[in-house]
This record gives C-alpha cells, sequence and structure tokens, in this order.
C-alpha cells in the first residue's frame, strides 16, 4: 500500500450523535509505509455535558474540557492529519457519524473535506475473519497477542487501533498488500456517507455487539444515584424516548423486563458459555 492511513477515535459526550452529542477527544495515528510518522491528541469543549457513564469509562471530566478548544478551532491540525489518507478506524462507522456531525455544524460536508477518502475498518475485517462478536478493541487486541494501551482514550485507542490492523493484514501480505486486496479483506467499500445519511446512526460495538448476540452480557450501570451496579441482561431492541435512547432487556435479577438509559451504561460485556464437559 502507498496511501498513507490515518488511524482516527473520538471519544464523545454520549452515545449518539443523532441526539446533538459531541465529541470530547480526537486522536489519530499517521502511518506512511507503515511507520508512524505523526500523532494528534487534542480534549475538545463540547459546549454541553458529559453523561457519568462516559466520564467513569475514560475518565475524562467536565473540568478537564472546559477551556478546551473547541472543534473548530482545532480542525486545521486534525486536518492536516487527514490529508491525501485513507482514513481508518475500529467501528468507524460511529466515529464518521460524530465528525459528520461536528462538520455539519460548521456548514461543512464531512465528504467534499475529505475529498472521498477510502475508509477502512478494523472492526469489519475482524468479523470476516473470526465472525460477530467479541470484536471490541480490548478483546480483539488480545486475541491478536496485543495488550492494548490505555483503553477508551483517542490517541491509546488509535494506537491499539493501528497495531490491530497490522495484525490483520499480517497473514495476508501486510503492508505489501495491493489496496484492492485490502478492501476486500473488508467485504468491500464502505461510503462514508453512510453513518452521516443514517442520522448519526453509528452506535458503540459494544451495544451493536450485544444486541447481534442474541446472549446474555454483564452490565455495569449507573442507577439514578451515579453508584456502579452490575447485573446480567438480555438485549432485545434499542427505543428512543424524546432525547433519549433506551435498551429494553431482560433484567435477570428482576426476571423481567427493564428498560435502561443507554448513556448510563458503562460497559457491556460478553459472558463467554461455560466448556461442555467431555461425554456431554
Amino acid at each position: 500500500m502507498q496511501i498513507p492511513i490515518a488511524v482516527i477515535d473520538t471519544e464523545t459526550t454520549g452515545v449518539s450523535a443523532a441526539y446533538g452529542e459531541r465529541v470530547i477527544e480526537v486522536g489519530i495515528v499517521r502511518l506512511e509505509g507503515g511507520v508512524v510518522v505523526r500523532e494528534y491528541q487534542q480534549l475538545i469543549d463540547p459546549g454541553r455535558r458529559i453523561s457519568a457513564a462516559v466520564t467513569v469509562l475514560t475518565g475524562i471530566s467536565q473540568a478537564m474540557v472546559v477551556g478546551q478548544p473547541r472543534f473548530a478551532d482545532q480542525l486545521p491540525a486534525m486536518m492536516s492529519m487527514l490529508e491525501g489518507a485513507a482514513i481508518l478506524g475500529h467501528n468507524i462507522t460511529f466515529d464518521l457519524s460524530f465528525l459528520g456531525s461536528e462538520f455539519g455544524r460548521m456548514g461543512m460536508d464531512l465528504r467534499q473535506s475529505l475529498a472521498e477518502s477510502l475508509v477502512l475498518d478494523t472492526v469489519r475485517i475482524a468479523r470476516r475473519r473470526f465472525g460477530r462478536g467479541g470484536n471490541s478493541l480490548p478483546v480483539l487486541s488480545r486475541r491478536l497477542g496485543l495488550e492494548p494501551v490505555v483503553a477508551h482514550r483517542a490517541l491509546a485507542d488509535a494506537q491499539t487501533t493501528a497495531a490491530v490492523f497490522w495484525k490483520l493484514l499480517e497473514p495476508v501480505g501486510g503492508w505489501g498488500l495491493p489496496l484492492s486486496e485490502l478492501i476486500e479483506q473488508q467485504g468491500g467499500v464502505l461510503d462514508i456517507d453512510r453513518p452521516v445519511e443514517a442520522g448519526g446512526g453509528g452506535l458503540p460495538l459494544e451495544v451493536q455487539e450485544a444486541l447481534d448476540s442474541g446472549r446474555p452480557v454483564m452490565m455495569e450501570y449507573l442507577d439514578g444515584r451515579g453508584a456502579r451496579t452490575q447485573r446480567v441482561v438480555q438485549p432485545l431492541y434499542l427505543r428512543r424516548n424524546g432525547e433519549e435512547l433506551l435498551l429494553v432487556a431482560h433484567c435477570q435479577l428482576r426476571n423481567d423486563r427493564r428498560t435502561f438509559k443507554v448513556e448510563r451504561i458503562v460497559r457491556l460485556t460478553r459472558i463467554e458459555a461455560p466448556p461442555v464437559a467431555a461425554g456431554q
């Protein structure tokens, strides 16, 4: 591959750009010929509240972003990292939905601004290799023999994504892989506009996989008092209620169908099936 690759990750105030959630941190790693040539990381003042679950997950508090540059202020620095590069991310539709929303607030079009850049997604490559489920960045990186950098900070996740990308490419030719074959590895071209046209429809990967699996997961949740609780739930579907996104799930603790605010979900962890004993 001769084309540079810009690995990007965003941290956000909440789970969906469709509800007005904003970017609070951007991390970018630029690779040329497989070598890291530049890195970028910046906290962003979103001008709105960060959900408590995001602060628990990322460690980014409201005080940390107040007085930081706005997204528009940092756009020239970001664009210098992205210029002429393919855009790579882990569950990139989530990041593109937020980037598209931020660009739209400035009266700009994401596709035109990125000159119709090629979009690559390590999740799509991993799903074709390993199947659906268990492809969160920490789980996938350990599956590939990598220990993640600090999870859920933008630059650290971008660095881990770059390492995962290299590991996924190793068996099929590494950086010598022709671009056409790289696109085939992820199952075809990914449209940069798709998450934007869907109304910011990209969701966090853990939520997607929990819904797709059809199996119970361990949910870490913040209750109305901000206390962290854990419970086993069977996710059923998402529902909108005004400006809130809700997860409807069967809760084993209550043995009943319950509704949970997605912005209060800290983590959804896949429950591995117990091994089957010999002779069974």
